[in-house]
Formats: structure tokens, sequence, C-alpha cells
């Protein structure tokens, strides 16, 4: 995702870092995705989509996602969602994938996998805020 589209661990790192202080730790807020590849010298990810190279996102999130795990932390992914287009509000598609449920903005999801992928996303979403909240109160 640099000029060769690459990232590093510590790309990751410091995404992870970045939600954590600027959304789990701010009432589980959510946060966009340019913020958050901004905020660790990476491009914008509505650039990566518009050159073709939108696998890029995913693979780069599906790598927070996992390292989230690796470090103990609740699944902050849950809290990176875009701020425009059909999406708006809702994390892209593979986030999804990489939980193994149905993308609720699908073109042929039910309207029962639809509901019950919201409510996986919402439940992992309070889980953030509530890990946010003890750290924020230093009770981790």
């Amino acid at each position: 995702m640099t000029p060769s589209h690459e990232f590093t661990n510590e790309h990751v790192d410091a995404a992870i870092d970045f939600v954590i202080s600027n959304g789990a730790e701010d009432r589980g807020q959510t946060i966009s995705y340019s913020r958050v590849f901004e905020a660790v010298g990476l491009p914008n990810p509505q650039n990566l989509h518009d050159s073709g190279d939108s696998h890029l996102v995913t693979t780069f999130m599906a790598a927070f996602h996992h390292r989230c795990h690796e470090r103990q932390l609740p699944p902050l992914d849950a809290l990176v969602v875009h701020v425009a287009g059909p999406r708006v509000g809702f994390p892209g598609a593979g986030y999804f994938r990489v939980n193994r449920q149905p993308d609720p903005r699908g073109k042929r999801v039910t309207p029962e996998a639809q509901a019950a992928s919201t409510r996986f996303w919402e439940t992992q979403r309070e889980e953030c805020r509530r890990w946010g909240v003890r750290s924020r109160r230093g009770q981790l």
C-alpha cells in the first residue's frame, strides 16, 4: 500500500492503536476507513478502490482483524466503517467474510441472514465499547 502497495505489521499495529485511541476508548465510536488509513500513512481506501486495488483494503483489514486477536484485543475492525455510498455506517463486505457472516448489504442475502449478521456486528461493536470503557478507566 506504499508505492509498491505493501503494508507492514507496524502499519497494522499503528492502525489498531489509532482505532483504540479514536474509537474504542471514545465510547466505542465508529471511525472511517479513510481516517484509519491516513493516520498510518497508507493510501486512501477510495483511491485503492478506484484504481482497481480494493482487495488491498480487504487484505489490510483482515490482517487488522487477526492482529487484534493476537494482541488479545476485542474485534476493533467492527468499529471501522464507510462514511459514504450504499454502505454508509457499515463495515465493508470483507469484515463479514473474515467473521464468516453473510454480508447484510449483499445482493442476495435473505432478510433473516441480514438481521443475524447485523446483530453479530452490533454485538462486536458493543464488545469494543465495553472494552474501551474499561481501558479508559485503567481497568484492564
